[in-house]
């Protein structure tokens, strides 16, 4: 695969047209299944915070949230992969570093946070309230559940809108000029 990336009669690194073509149809499959999983993992723990007995649906939220990791990474290295061999490079527009942000923003808060909540969740249900009375953070848990799924699709959504929307510009230093010896 490396030696797909060659270089242009300006010296800017690009893939062929074949492997473009490929990593493009590669990370439009992985993001969205990976939004996918992110409106599934939404629509289970709201469902949750509605129902008498929601282990079964935090259950299948972890259950869900196994394809998250393989998703998320697929997602990320498909779309480094596309920024280096394209025009748009990594670090040269601000859509694609607003697009890695809001991607690495996602990934960080996945692993770091809903399985914590998820456990959390689990481990207060609603017929134990209603045995010990009010148990204090269990609300709590399920609120930063559901707000985590919906901050997650809400950024792989702005994430989707900005790579088709391709708005502001070049970073400043991602503009190019006459190199030396030129002009």
């Amino acid at each position: 695969m490396i030696s797909s990336f060659s270089r242009n009669k300006r010296g800017a690194r690009r893939v062929s047209p074949a492997l473009y073509r490929f990593l493009l149809a590669t990370h439009v499959i992985v993001s969205v299944g990976w939004l996918g999983v992110s409106v599934a993992k939404l629509v289970l723990g709201w469902v949750a915070t509605t129902t008498y007995e929601p282990d079964a649906l935090y259950a299948s939220m972890r259950v869900v949230d196994v394809v998250f990791p393989p998703a998320a990474v697929g997602a990320a290295v498909t779309g480094v992969l596309l920024s280096l061999g394209t025009k748009w490079g990594v670090l040269m527009h601000y859509w694609v570093v607003a697009k890695l942000g809001l991607t690495v923003g996602v990934i960080a808060t996945g692993v770091l946070l809903m399985e914590r909540l998820i456990q959390q969740s689990i481990a207060v249900t609603p017929g134990q309230v209603a045995e010990a009375g009010k148990i204090p953070g269990m609300e709590s848990a399920q609120v930063s559940l559901v707000s985590l799924s919906v901050a997650h699709v809400l950024m792989l959504g702005a994430a989707t809108v900005v790579s088709v929307y391709k708005p502001w510009g070049k970073i400043r230093f991602g503009r190019r000029g006459p190199t030396r010896g030129e002009g």
